[in-house]
């Protein structure tokens, strides 16, 4: 199991990959090692069948061996007249029948030693708590507030540490810091994809996120992340994901309100272009348009953008930039972005995050005018 998982993941990667390995003429090296793996897997394949071979063969030695004795005890007790040969034939008839049961018996084994493989691998996502099917239904999204949050992964230094953060509804605040700084995590927090080790998420004043019912909750906020995730589908299908006719034209009619239609209908078939598996007929830009859509398309009350404009151009920047300033009373926006030029009139507060901290808080204003708070950030926005 684990030399085919080995061996399946790297054609995956491999093949995933291929521009990059072209451009480096490694095809030689990728091919090498796929030979590799896949041979490593054959021949744990070839073992497994060596095991089971043998053991059938025991198995089988084992039972002629037994039909034997048995018959040469029962002849002896026929001439001995002890056993009629009726009997004799019913005694053999018998341990002919049983013997193919035990011998089953005997080599259930293999599969008992697959399962318990198996189970050891998915060990790690067995032990996982399941998320909170039931809880506090919380039908309106109005603050949000991050209190002394610190969180890690198991055997790792905190990510984040003294998180302190607050958002309400009518709000666009943004979160800037270095790349791998843990602003990505804080998003997954909101989302209840992870739990923090200690402090709390509190909704509306008074609920914490951990006692919110997932499904309710999720109803309330869309996401943007970094790499938007396309299914091999049309642009309906991965806007709307599947809704009913009704609210598939609902959804559309917003985005036409919203002003996504003339960047939509650029596509080939307009809305009913295929996109192909992982969004391969597009282009980075348009592939966070269509996560944008999707995310505005249920109207959410909470919105989080993780890097949601690093592909798009000026332009289509600014439209999205003057589309989140026109939704802002409907909702609140969590913004994370490093093209901090977006952030000049936009953000009501930002935090900047440095060493798994907010190690500033404040306006545009507030971190333009005093350099002395975080340099590298004032002198980008200068630029």
């Amino acid at each position: 199991m684990v030399s085919y998982s080995l061996s399946e993941s790297n054609y995956i990667n491999t093949i995933q990959g291929i521009a990059d390995i072209k451009n480096k003429n490694k095809q030689n090296f990728f091919g090498d090692l796929n030979r590799l793996l896949y041979g490593n897997f054959q021949e744990m394949n070839y073992q497994s069948g060596v095991v089971q071979t043998r053991l059938s063969a025991s198995a089988g030695v084992a039972s002629v061996l037994f039909i034997a004795l048995i018959l040469g005890i029962t002849l002896f007790q026929v001439q001995q007249n002890q056993l009629k040969i009726g009997e004799m034939t019913a005694i053999l008839g018998i341990v002919s029948t049983l013997l193919p049961s035990v011998a089953n018996l005997a080599l259930v084994s293999v599969p008992f030693n697959e399962a318990k493989v198996a189970f050891n691998r998915m060990y790690e996502f067995v032990q996982i708590a399941p998320a909170v099917a039931t809880g506090a239904v919380v039908v309106q999204f109005e603050k949000l507030q991050i209190n002394n949050v610190l969180f890690r992964f198991a055997g790792k230094r905190p990510l984040l540490e003294n998180i302190n953060l607050t958002l309400q509804r009518g709000e666009i605040i943004s979160v800037v810091g270095e790349s791998g700084g843990g602003k990505s995590m804080l998003c997954q927090l909101v989302q209840q994809f992870y739990e923090p080790e200690s402090g709390s998420i509190v909704l509306n004043e008074n609920t914490p996120l951990s006692a919110v019912d997932s499904s309710a909750w999720r109803n309330l906020i869309g996401v943007v992340p970094q790499q938007v995730h396309i299914f091999n589908g049309t642009v309906i299908d991965n806007v709307c994901f599947g809704t009913t006719q009704r609210e598939i034209e609902t959804a559309f009619k917003l985005l036409e309100a919203y002003g996504f239609m003339p960047f939509l209908e650029k596509l080939p078939q307009g809305v009913l272009t295929i996109l192909g598996e992982e969004g391969v007929n597009l282009s980075g830009g348009q592939r966070q348009l269509i996560g944008l859509a999707r995310a505005l398309c249920a109207r959410p009350q909470l919105l989080i953008l993780d890097e949601a404009t690093a592909a798009l151009d000026r332009h289509t920047e600014r439209f999205v930039l003057d589309l989140l300033q026109q939704l802002k009373k409907e909702m609140g926006v969590l913004l994370i972005t490093h093209r901090l030029h977006t952030l000049r009139t936009l953000c009501d507060r930002i935090y900047v995050l440095e060493n798994g901290t907010f190690a500033h808080v404040g306006t545009h204003h507030d971190l333009m005018t005093t350099p002395n708070m975080y340099s590298d950030y004032c002198q980008e926005w200068t630029i």
